[in-house]
């Protein structure tokens, strides 16, 4: 059974905001025929633009856009340099540790995660199996999981306030 929306307060658009993002970065000519329509300006790219640029998050700003045009993968890799601190910060806070964060390796693993958990939540019909990216990472399957769900976990994290922040900015008034 299909469960029901709660609109924002600031939008009666049930459709989620980067959907929305996506859709207006293309450049279409088709106009839908509505009584009083070419009064009313339409949304243009700049207004995206504007909105992207007003949210105070530059980490939230990238990860909502990478995800809404669907990054390839410089841009992921940016956007995980960007998230690396703040996965690192939810490692540390981890008991017990799955990794030393002492050691240069380890915390160049840490980094190596952060790009598959941005990688997958760009890209989720392209995500490797855990034993795979394990072995490539050259880390045992239970710490590189355990690494993996915190990292992602952040970044779904950062997506979701980046979403509200983009809806708040393109039609809150910033």
């Amino acid at each position: 059974m299909a469960r029901r929306r709660k609109l924002e307060a600031f939008t009666n658009d049930p459709r989620d905001p980067l959907e929305l993002m996506a859709r207006m970065l293309v450049s279409s000519s088709y106009r839908v025929p509505v009584e009083g329509r070419s009064s009313r300006p339409s949304m243009t790219s700049a207004d995206i633009s504007a909105a992207v640029g007003l949210m105070a998050d530059p980490l939230e700003a990238g990860t909502a856009l990478a995800v809404a045009t669907r990054a390839n993968r410089p841009e992921i890799a940016r956007l995980a340099f960007l998230a690396y601190r703040r996965v690192l910060r939810n490692v540390r806070k981890m008991q017990p540790r799955p990794v030393d964060l002492r050691e240069a390796a380890d915390r160049w693993r840490v980094r190596m995660v952060t790009y598959d958990a941005v990688h997958d939540l760009v890209w989720p019909e392209q995500r490797r199996p855990y034993a795979q990216a394990a072995k490539d990472t050259k880390m045992r399957a239970a710490a590189y999981v355990a690494l993996y769900r915190a990292a992602h976990a952040t970044m779904a994290e950062v997506l979701a306030t980046g979403r509200r922040a983009f809806s708040t900015a393109l039609w809150g008034g910033g």
